[in-house]
């Protein structure tokens, strides 16, 4: 009896110890990839992606009226390296940034409440204009890891604060 008491608790003691590992490795991971994606550097969140991700932001349809759903390393990546092209220098703002505000790891996912800062042209809206718009968005992201790499990305935004936001800045809120 005492035999298998020892074994139990060895092996309690171990698995405890690789899902604690584990659950520090996607941590790690996220907070690398969110730091990546803050810096709008696509080449490096594309090293995080399993061949067969899968992207989304089910909350962006309506702001944008197109679906964000993406499948597979190559699409995910054309799609982030294409949001802002031929908009920026660079096809990058002149500031971005995710403010990760907290982040806990269950199991294979990494949840991350933030808020996504970035710097508009106010031309985008508005003819002839020099000025810049900045937006703060909170977000959700939920990444779902598996064997280190990203399996799935779902990204949730408020995108009414996006367009109020614009809307004030504009004078027309």
């Amino acid at each position: 009896m005492k035999s298998f008491f020892l074994s139990t608790l060895f092996f309690l003691i171990s698995y405890s110890l690789v899902s604690q590992n584990n659950m520090n490795s996607n941590d790690s991971i996220a907070t690398a990839y969110m730091k990546a994606y803050g810096d709008w550097n696509f080449d490096t969140m594309k090293t995080f992606y399993s061949e067969d991700i899968h992207f989304e932001d089910p909350t962006a349809e309506k702001a944008f009226g197109q679906p964000f759903l993406f499948k597979g390393k190559e699409n995910v990546y054309a799609f982030f390296k294409g949001v802002f092209k031929d908009r920026f220098k660079n096809n990058k703002p002149p500031y971005v940034n995710f403010i990760i505000e907290k982040k806990f790891c269950a199991n294979s996912f990494v949840i991350i409440n933030s808020t996504f800062e970035c710097v508009i042209p106010t031309s985008w809206f508005k003819k002839e204009s020099k000025e810049t718009i900045l937006i703060a968005i909170p977000f959700v992201t939920i990444l779902e890891i598996e064997n280190g790499k990203i399996k799935k990305h779902t990204d949730y935004g408020d995108y009414s604060k996006y367009n109020a936001q614009i809307k004030a800045q504009l004078g027309n809120g």
